[in-house]
């Protein structure tokens, strides 16, 4: 979406899965499997680019998984979240029983955080602290009510 503005002080906001919005790159268990848009934004754009996420300790997430049948070739299942792995942004969250809130990562002063992050009911692992300017954190994650 354009904002009203022009000119240098123009901006864009730009709604994303966190997977795709991160600035490094996506892998799941050790094998890399996507350079995300955020990436080459943030090459591109540098502090320009500011990356950020929204997760949930505890909930209900909705997973795709293939399905020939469906209208975009995927279904949509109302999948239970399991309890954070340890390691997680959403564990850290959950130790420091916060509810909803904020995290400015920008203001992290510890080098190395949580080296993952849900995507769905799985996680991508990453460094944290790295791919993501910030993270609204959700006390419980709902699934929408839609038809497929």
């Amino acid at each position: 979406m354009h904002l009203e503005r022009s000119g240098p002080e123009a901006r864009i906001v730009l709604a994303a899965h966190n997977a795709h919005i991160q600035k490094k790159p996506v892998s799941f268990d050790g094998q890399l499997t996507g350079l995300p848009m955020g990436q080459h934004l943030h090459n591109s754009l540098g502090g320009d680019y500011v990356a950020l996420a929204l997760t949930s300790p505890a909930g209900h997430t909705a997973d795709m998984r293939p399905d020939e049948t469906a209208r975009f070739g995927f279904a949509i299942d109302n999948t239970a979240l399991q309890p954070p792995e340890p390691g997680s942004i959403e564990a850290a969250f959950a130790e420091a029983g916060l509810g909803l809130g904020f995290a400015d990562l920008r203001q992290a002063h510890e080098t190395i955080g949580p080296d993952r992050i849900r995507i769905q009911s799985a996680y991508v692992h990453t460094p944290v602290l790295e791919a993501f300017d910030g993270i609204l954190n959700t006390p419980t994650s709902t699934v929408a009510d839609i038809d497929q």
